[in-house]
């Protein structure tokens, strides 16, 4: 019974030491098949992202070169011409005057891989027409952004003054020139352009003019009205005088300050007064927004109160002045 028993004891332990060293023997042939298969997998992936990422290069590089084809030029210098040619062109085409027309650049702003260049452009001309221009600008097939449209109603009867900012992108560094391209111009008389036809026909900014006050029958005047007087200059609330056009003319700046209480337009000139303020000039260069830096303030008023100079960014009221300095401002020495 004792042999019978350590025979068994021998062929379990026998059993076991097998296979432990099936273990073993597996671990040492079949743990470098894995990790061979697994290099194997890493390569692949590798392989298969790599082809995936030049064909995503490929189709970028041959958008990229369609853009390329379709900026104003290579250099700043370049896409200024350009430009100037371009608006000068649709200016002359839909019948207006290139004189009534300026064009203000607003600087450099440098992008990753490009230069952002833009002019700030004002004129004024009839509604239809200034419409058509708009139109052509906005379907030109090359690269630009119009931001900033202001549309607003002109002193002289029938014409609309116009204002906005034209951007394009200059590619840095360049892409090499490829297979000239004809780009198609827009035309005035595409389907498109009939989007804009309420525009015109409803006359949306034709100045409002009040109806006047009817005599009574028998000729009798009507009865003055109970509103009092407006209240002189000095008395104005800075609060309720807010700048909102600081456009650029022929003859120099003009000023539109809206009077939130009266509900009318002012339209100014460097060198008036507005109650204890003097409208000394406007500063037209591109500065960080005093309220939100990370934005450019285009235009600024700058006033004067007795000995103090102050500046007014468009769009703001008298009361958001703030004082500034002849070394912020140098070249307000030349107005002491």
């Amino acid at each position: 019974m004792k042999g019978r028993t350590r025979l068994l004891a021998w062929a379990a332990l026998g059993g076991a030491a097998l296979w432990v060293l099936a273990l073993v023997v597996r671990g040492f042939v079949f743990a470098p098949a894995r990790a061979i298969d697994a290099q194997v997998e890493a390569v692949r992936a590798k392989l298969e992202q790599a082809a995936k990422d030049r064909q995503e290069f490929l189709r970028d590089e041959a958008w990229l070169r369609q853009v390329g084809g379709r900026t104003f030029g290579q250099t700043p210098d370049t896409a200024a011409a350009e430009v100037g040619a371009m608006l000068t062109g649709h200016i002359l085409r839909v019948g207006l005057r290139e004189a009534d027309f300026s064009r203000i650049p607003i600087g450099e702003r440098r992008l990753r891989g490009a230069v952002e260049i833009g002019w700030t452009v004002q004129g004024e001309g009839p509604l239809a027409r200034i419409v058509d221009l708009l139109y052509l600008l906005e379907r030109d097939p090359r690269l630009h952004r119009i931001e900033g449209l202001v549309l607003s109603p002109s002193a002289k009867g029938g014409r609309v003054r116009v204002r906005f900012r034209f951007l394009t992108l200059l590619l840095t560094p360049a892409p090499p020139p490829g297979e000239p391209v004809e780009l198609p111009q827009p035309s005035l008389d595409a389907p498109e352009r009939r989007w804009y036809a309420a525009i015109t026909r409803r006359d949306l900014l034709r100045p409002y003019v009040p109806r006047r006050e009817r005599e009574r029958s028998g000729g009798e005047p009507a009865p003055p009205t109970s509103e009092p007087p407006a209240a002189p200059d000095r008395y104005l609330d800075p609060a309720s005088l807010k700048i909102v056009s600081l456009s650029s003319w022929g003859q120099g700046p003009e000023i539109h300050v809206r009077d939130e209480r009266e509900n009318r337009i002012r339209v100014l000139h460097p060198g008036d007064t507005l109650g204890s303020w003097r409208l000394v000039t406007v500063d037209y260069r591109p500065l960080p927004h005093p309220a939100k830096p990370v934005l450019l303030s285009y235009s600024r008023l700058i006033l004067r109160q007795d000995d103090q100079w102050y500046a007014v960014e468009c769009g703001q009221t008298l009361a958001d002045r703030r004082p500034i300095s002849t070394n912020e401002f140098p070249f307000l020495t030349q107005f002491e």
